[in-house]
Formats: structure tokens, sequence, C-alpha cells
């Protein structure tokens, strides 16, 4: 698998959240296993979008499905370290964009991992990938429509 860097302008990190290692987290070497991050990133894509106001499924029974996942894992952790992870918006496109992901230990502010997830909007009804809405695109990425 050949290897991408994963650059990100720092000015596009809006949201910040802080969560700690748990033993259930860990492998037998005591090292955070690559399941529990992913599991980790998800949790931190879920409060970054509950904090704009984005329903997992909303009443029309769309909501943002993430469809690929690039990870790069720089460092392991350990357990019972607290990470923080800071999460961004590239630049949205009609059906959905890529959140970015940065994952640093609490105290040092050495980069753990990076991540980028790109998500579309997905019609559960239709069972199809539909254009984001006003609404979405409008929490996500609010510069683009201020007057």
């Amino acid at each position: 698998m050949s290897k991408h860097e994963l650059n990100f302008d720092n000015d596009l990190f809006v949201f910040e959240t802080v969560m700690r290692v748990r033993h259930t987290e860990i492998d037998t070497g005591q090292y955070m296993t690559l399941e529990s991050l992913t599991a980790l990133l998800s949790e931190a894509r879920l409060r970054f979008l509950y904090s704009k106001g984005i329903k997992e499924v909303n009443a029309d029974y769309q909501g943002l499905v993430v469809d690929e996942l690039q990870l790069h894992i720089m460092s392991r952790v350990r357990v019972r370290e607290e990470l923080l992870f800071e999460v961004g918006v590239e630049p949205l496109y009609d059906k959905g964009g890529n959140l970015m992901t940065r994952v640093t230990r609490m105290y040092t502010g050495e980069t753990v991992a990076k991540a980028r997830q790109h998500f579309v909007n997905y019609d559960f009804r239709l069972n199809k990938t539909t254009p984001l809405d006003h609404t979405i695109k409008e929490a996500l990425y609010p510069h683009l429509f201020k007057h």
C-alpha cells in the first residue's frame, strides 16, 4: 500500500475534544489497538457533528456516512493517556466532503495520529447517496454563507 502524507491546514481545525485511553482499548503489549483508535476517531467525529447540530439520521432519514478512512499512526499510545482530538472540515462538494482529525498527547502535544474521513450524505430510504442540504453545508462550512 502506498503511503500518502496527511498534511492539514491548521486554520481548518474548529473543534477539540479529549478522551482517555481505557483498559479495554489496549492489546497485550499495553498499546492501543488499531480498532480502538478507529472507534475513538468515530467518537470524535460524532461529538463534532453533535456540536454543529447535525443528527446521525435526520427526519428525512438522511445522515452522513463515512465511506473512506485514511489513517497515519505516528506514535503508539498506552493505557490511561489523555488524547486531544482536533477536528476540521476540508472544502465540501455536492454530496460530501472530508473531516480531518489530528490526535495529540494532551500534555506533551506530541502528534499520535492523523486521519482523514471521507463522508457522503446518505438517504437510508432510497439506499443511495444524495446531495448535502443547505443546513448541513452551513453547519460544516459556515464561512461560505456569511455575508
